[in-house]
């Protein structure tokens, strides 16, 4: 990730979520960009939004383990469910990376997120 954007990764994002996509994280251990939806922006201060990068860097640390645990190859991205969004972490080194929040409704499948998290990491590659 050359330049800490949301933007872009948003709009590719959008491109394949549709008006689901809830918002953009990105971050390098210092520095946070977002790009949130209107009503989505209006819930969060930037101090709650700069608590769920740290938090997801707490875990971006301990990946290593995770993997070695598991035997399963590299951890690609982490997605939590909650009742009304799927939350996905794409981690980009130890403390670089990407959220992005999506609606569930039944206009988007696990299938789109899955995609979601390949256009994140390509987007993070660029």
């Amino acid at each position: 990730m050359s330049e800490l954007a949301a933007d872009p990764i948003h709009t590719a994002l959008a491109d394949r979520l549709g008006t689901a996509l809830r918002g953009v994280i990105v971050y390098d251990g210092e520095r946070v960009d977002d790009s949130l939806r209107a009503d989505v922006a209006d819930q969060y201060t930037d101090e709650e939004i700069r608590s769920f990068v740290d938090n997801s860097i707490v875990h971006q640390l301990d990946a290593p383990t995770v993997e070695e645990s598991f035997q399963l190859g590299s951890l690609e991205a982490v997605v939590r469910t909650f009742e009304r969004s799927w939350v996905t972490r794409v981690a980009d080194g130890a403390k670089r990376g990407c959220l992005f929040s999506v609606e569930r409704d039944e206009n988007v499948s696990m299938a789109a997120v899955e995609d979601g998290i390949e256009i994140v990491r390509e987007e993070l590659r660029e």
